[in-house]
């Protein structure tokens, strides 16, 4: 979906225009706002006044317009067409200016929008200039599933995301622009739904510190960054927005969660306590306040309150709430009803449906009884819904007799959750028993096993290459435990990378083969080969590197003790950015082990700087020479950069 609407408020009237239904968000603010700076508050006014929006479809105009008006449009099209002509319709007078689709303020028709025909358009602006704040104000609003009428904008429920008056949207930058629509974008999704939170003390104000707006924490291109407060008033969220005596107002904020660095404790200190502590039970420390307005709106129909319990000197949340989401939530299409003060009868209810669905008592007891952020975690990694019901009880139920009475643990959820689904691939449909019981072989291994620090903190990839090893295997593994599973990984990708072609590897140009640093020997890594061995021998995931470095803006070295072929220390990824300079962005030792060692770190800038110089060397013999753009070193923009001591995931 793309496209907006755009219209006008003036006298109570709203003159709604269809604008370029092929065009973002960003793109016709932008046009809008070029247009306002260019307009006084007093041509505003009057050509708002003036203006009519009229039905293509209408036909001949000549008999509907009063004879200032023809004189008017006659006028238009000498100006612009040189000579005296009158078309005949609606359609070939617009036809014959496709620049009209505009704003244009010396011709006062414009085609008016087919309201029930924009459906599918989700955004809209509104210049309303009976709004009480002088010259007007620019509202926006987001109608992602055609939750109102279009016709129907800011009037009751459809009332706009965000507000500008228009004094201070004639100032907005192209910076503040692309912000603004980040930060409406954050809240794409909630498609303009207004939650009703409970608050801790109803009758006041609540307003937060200010705190860092719009993706911004320090001033662009000299101007002061955008400051937020977070106002709750009457149960509703606001988002205040001040920058340089510039000011907005975001209403969509129900995407926040109650977990936000900036603002995340005033939260909870101004919510109301107990459905804050049911908020979190049932859908964890990441709650969005959209997830807690569900929560307060079904308050009287859950089934119970939050069950508190003391582990080592601390209070956890017991109780399977997280299952409570299946009935707030009716896209599930399950179709649960949370009866009034009546637990056992919803739980009941569930279980029923779980039941039919196929699961097996077993895997009914197992589910209920993990942890709430474990269970929290299974939920969210495979959601189930009454088309994929099914599966994930099929899912449950090999969980189940995988571990017996043995729960999952939190740090290991998503490493087992994914490794097991890789095993199943249920994309291919319903698997062998031969890869089944090699899946629960793989889960009971991978939650018994006994890991150091270093093995626990790369576990994500560990797993990753141990699961493509099990589905690959045509044979039961009995027996296995994580260490044997994890040698026979390893035998196997090895044994891959032997069978390589050369000749269908994809390579790149190094310029940088070897550069000594010290006690140091950087080994530039110039093909996908030798990125596969550096992550086998090295125990993380850089071999997934290949496009990247192929692509031009990546390069990987591997950092080896005395010389090329001496024992690996460290691996080192550089990328290059917008303007042009390589930076490293990761170092990295065995089993994605941060880099302490000032040695090793002094002698990666070594090999980045040295990098850096043989890039512009060979630009510089480009140009002597007169070679094409697709030099070595030239710049593919990197989809992101992350700091040099971030895990590589892949």
């Amino acid at each position: 979906m793309s496209g907006a609407l755009v219209g006008f408020r003036i006298g109570g009237e709203k003159k709604l225009l269809r604008l370029h239904g092929e065009r973002g968000c960003e793109s016709v603010l932008t046009g809008l706002l070029a247009w306002l700076r260019g307009v006084s508050d007093a041509r505003l006014h009057a050509y708002a006044g003036v203006l009519h929006a009229v039905d293509m479809a209408q036909g001949h105009y000549t008999a509907e317009l009063r004879e200032k008006e023809r004189a008017i449009l006659l006028a238009f099209f000498e100006d612009h067409l040189g000579e005296s002509c009158q078309p005949p319709t609606w359609a070939e007078a617009f036809a014959a200016f496709p620049e009209l689709e505009g704003w244009h303020a010396g011709f006062p028709y414009m085609p008016a929008a087919n309201i029930d025909a924009c459906a599918d358009v989700p955004w809209g602006f509104l210049l309303d200039l009976d709004a009480d704040r002088g010259a007007g104000e620019l509202q926006i609003y987001i109608n992602r599933h055609a939750r109102f009428a279009w016709r129907d904008m800011g009037v009751g429920p459809a009332a706009p995301c965000c507000t500008v008056p228009l004094a201070h949207a004639r100032k907005l930058t192209a910076a503040d622009v692309a912000a603004l629509q980040g930060l409406l974008h954050q809240n794409f999704y909630s498609d303009g739904i207004d939650p009703l939170l409970p608050l801790r003390e109803p009758a006041r104000n609540h307003l937060s510190p200010p705190f860092p707006a719009l993706g911004s924490t320090t001033s662009v291109a000299g101007e002061e960054a955008w400051l937020a407060r977070l106002h709750l008033s009457a149960g509703h969220a606001r988002l205040l927005l001040e920058r340089a005596g510039l000011r907005a107002t975001v209403r969509q904020v129900s995407e926040l969660r109650l977990d936000d660095p900036h603002c995340g404790a005033w939260l909870r200190e101004a919510l109301a306590p107990e459905v804050l502590a049911l908020t979190l039970a049932i859908h964890g420390p990441g709650a969005s306040l959209g997830q807690m307005a569900r929560v307060a709106a079904h308050l009287p129909s859950l089934p119970f309150a939050v069950e508190l319990r003391t582990e080592a000197g601390a209070e956890v949340v017991s109780g399977g709430l997280p299952l409570l989401a299946l009935g707030l939530n009716p896209h599930t299409g399950l179709n649960l009803a949370l009866s009034p003060r009546d637990g056992p009868a919803y739980f009941d209810a569930l279980r029923t449906c779980f039941l039919d669905g196929g699961m097996s008592v077993q895997g009914w007891r197992f589910l209920i009884k993990q942890d709430n952020a474990v269970l929290r975690a299974i939920l969210q990694f495979f959601p189930p819904s009454a088309r994929i019901l099914r599966g994930f009880t099929h899912f449950i139920n090999l969980l189940a007799s995988s571990l017996q009475r043995e729960p999952l643990t939190l740090n290991r959820c998503q490493p087992a959750l994914r490794g097991v689904e890789r095993i199943l691939d249920r994309t291919r449909g319903r698997p062998e028993a031969m890869r089944e019981e090699n899946a629960r072989i793989f889960l009971r291994a991978l939650m018994r096993a006994r890991l150091s620090v270093e093995q626990e903190a790369n576990l994500a990839h560990e797993a990753q290459d141990v699961s493509d090893f099990v589905y690959a295997h045509t044979a039961v593994l009995k027996g296995a435990t994580w260490a044997s599973l994890c040698r026979r990984s390893d035998a196997w990708h090895r044994a891959l990378l032997i069978e390589v072609d050369p000749a269908k590897d994809l390579r790149w140009h190094a310029l940088l083969p070897l550069h000594q640093s010290g006690a140091y020997v950087a080994v530039e890594l110039d093909s996908g080969y030798l990125l596969a061995e550096e992550g086998l021998e090295q125990r993380h995931c850089i071999g997934s590197y290949a496009n990247a470095c192929a692509s031009g803006g990546t390069r990987v070295f591997s950092l080896r003790h005395g010389t090329a072929q001496g024992r690996r220390v460290a691996t080192l990824e550089v990328q290059r950015g917008h303007d042009g300079v390589w930076r490293m962005v990761q170092i990295r030792g065995k089993a994605n082990t941060p880099v302490h060692d000032p040695q090793l770190l002094q002698a990666a800038d070594q090999v980045v700087a040295a990098y850096g110089a043989a890039v512009r060397t060979r630009a510089m013999r480009a140009g002597v020479s007169g070679l094409g753009s697709s030099a070595v070193g030239d710049y593919a923009a990197p989809p992101y950069v992350i700091h040099r001591q971030e895990h590589w995931t892949g």
